[in-house]
């Protein structure tokens, strides 16, 4: 699916490549935009575009808004990265370096006031959908596509790629070899 297909999305930036760092890319922010939106905590879903088709729907509710959910995928391969994470990373790192664009776009919606259950009793608070977003816009694409976006890999039931997955075993290997010896 063409980004140009989404109503409600925006432009968020474009991921570029690092040089002289382990994590291999970076992130530039559109100049366009309202800084306020990059560390706005609402509900988000963020769509990973490479040459104008969405690659990724994913969805968060991070602190620090799109900027905290960005670094999950800018630093991926220091710490203890997860699976997809570490491997989106890397697929964008091969993308860029094969001259294609990879972009972000984000959907946002408002909170909600709600009765929320606790331990000793409810209370109203400001709530985020964004499970219920990211359902939704997965649904909406599978409507159209009767797939979900390649790099979606959990949802189309496939394995990850073979060049990445052995990339990331060997990390945490090394990882591993490294904290058995301090």
């Amino acid at each position: 699916m063409n980004i140009k297909d989404v109503k409600t999305a925006i432009k968020i930036g474009d991921f570029v490549l690092r040089k002289d760092n382990r994590n291999k890319i970076g992130f530039i922010f559109s100049s366009k935009l309202d800084r306020k939106i990059l560390s706005d905590d609402s509900a988000r879903i963020y769509l990973i575009v490479q040459g104008g088709i969405i690659k990724k729907i994913g969805g968060s509710i991070q602190k620090g808004g799109i900027k905290g959910t960005i670094s999950f995928y800018t630093g991926a391969v220091t710490g203890s990265p997860g699976r997809p994470r570490f491997i989106i990373h890397l697929l964008i790192e091969e993308t860029l370096n094969s001259g294609s664009d990879v972009e972000l776009y984000m959907i946002t919606s408002p909170k909600k006031l709600a009765l929320v259950n606790g331990l000793f009793g409810s209370k109203k608070m400001k709530i985020a959908s964004y499970k219920e977003m990211e359902d939704l816009c997965k649904s909406d694409y599978f409507s159209k596509e009767k797939r979900y976006p390649d790099w979606n890999f959990q949802e189309n039931h496939q394995p990850y790629p073979a060049d990445p997955e052995r990339e990331f075993m060997a990390y945490h290997r090394k990882r591993l070899r490294m904290r058995k010896n301090n």
